[in-house]
């Protein structure tokens, strides 16, 4: 999957419920879901990390569905602006 780095200026800690994205230059958040927050953080960790395998180690999930998962939010979060087109 191709998935790239959130943009930078963005604050991201983890909740017992998932995540928050902050971005103060535009006094706008995020929550995120567990799963979201666990892609979340991996794109965070660059290239060398893969979302997919992280949803897959982590949650009880198939890899369709994991996959699925991933490039939706990816999506979402490339149609608000958190990662770059």
């Amino acid at each position: 999957m191709d998935t790239t780095t959130p943009r930078p200026g963005l604050s991201f800690v983890r909740t017992e419920y998932g995540g928050v994205v902050l971005d103060l230059k535009q006094g706008e958040y995020w929550r995120l879901n567990p799963v979201g927050a666990e892609v979340f953080a991996s794109l965070l960790a660059g290239d060398a990390a893969d979302p997919v395998a992280a949803v897959l180690d982590r949650f009880d999930v198939d890899a369709v569905t994991a996959q699925r998962d991933v490039a939706e939010l990816v999506s979402h979060l490339r149609a608000v602006g958190l990662v770059p087109s």
